[in-house]
């Protein structure tokens, strides 16, 4: 699965936590220092496996923890319109 960034979702990195917002919904979201890890490793290589890959080499955590973690945390992010994947769109505010 690929991700994507929505074009109206910011964030601001506060030490090792992260502050999501969207500016059409004006929800926001913030993350502990794993979920901001995670957020650093969507944003930058987009896919579901190459996250996973990385957090597995960083993290000593077993495989289906991880995974289940990963799953829950990425379904919050797109219910909440800060993240969409495969091409999908969420409605803009308006």
């Amino acid at each position: 699965m690929n991700f994507r960034i929505p074009d109206d979702v910011i964030f601001r990195v506060l030490g090792d936590e992260v502050v999501i917002l969207n500016l059409s919904t004006g929800i926001y979201f913030g993350l502990d220092s794993v979920g901001t890890r995670i957020w650093q490793l969507v944003s930058e290589h987009g896919s579901t496996e190459k996250v996973l890959e990385a957090l597995w080499a960083e993290y000593e955590v077993e495989e289906s923890k991880l995974r289940q973690d990963f799953d829950i945390l990425i379904r919050q992010l797109k219910e909440k319109g800060l993240l969409t994947t495969d091409g999908e769109e969420f409605p803009k505010a308006g």
